[in-house]
């Protein structure tokens, strides 16, 4: 594969990246809103969990989509070096929300975590699922 292809697809893997981001932040305020319905310390639990898998999942994308143009060795170093620095962002946000912010609901800050978390994933099957089924209708 020559170097044009390659950055090619680099730039659309960063693009679909930027897209998963703003797809989470749009995520974690929309579930914020729906448990602003039910309590406040719910809502704003809900806003910090989903942001706090925004931030790590943005923070991955831009260590990982800067790498571009190095070497296979130069990125995957990269790649692994960007996982554990947002494993460490991500745990050090939980921590400091849980001694900085009283009161808290831990289940709605968790459970916004986790959906906001798995929305590319999510997203990135039905694409998948989409354009499989795109390909066997024509």
């Amino acid at each position: 594969m020559d170097e044009a292809r390659i950055n090619q697809l680099a730039a659309r893997e960063s693009k679909q990246a930027s897209g998963f981001v703003i797809a989470q932040l749009i995520t974690s305020v929309v579930l914020a809103a729906l448990m602003l319905l039910y309590d406040l310390t719910a809502a704003y639990s809900a806003l910090i969990g989903g942001l706090i898998a925004a931030l790590a999942n943005g923070w991955f994308a831009l260590k990982v989509f800067t790498a571009k143009g190095k070497q296979p060795a130069q990125v995957l170093r990269s790649f692994y070096s960007a996982e554990i620095n947002k494993l460490i962002l991500t745990g050090s946000l939980f921590v400091a929300v849980f001694i900085l912010l009283k009161p808290i609901n831990a289940a709605a800050l968790l459970a916004a975590y986790f959906l906001v978390h798995m929305l590319p994933a999510l997203l990135a099957a039905i694409s998948a699922r989409r354009n499989r089924d795109s390909y066997n209708n024509e």
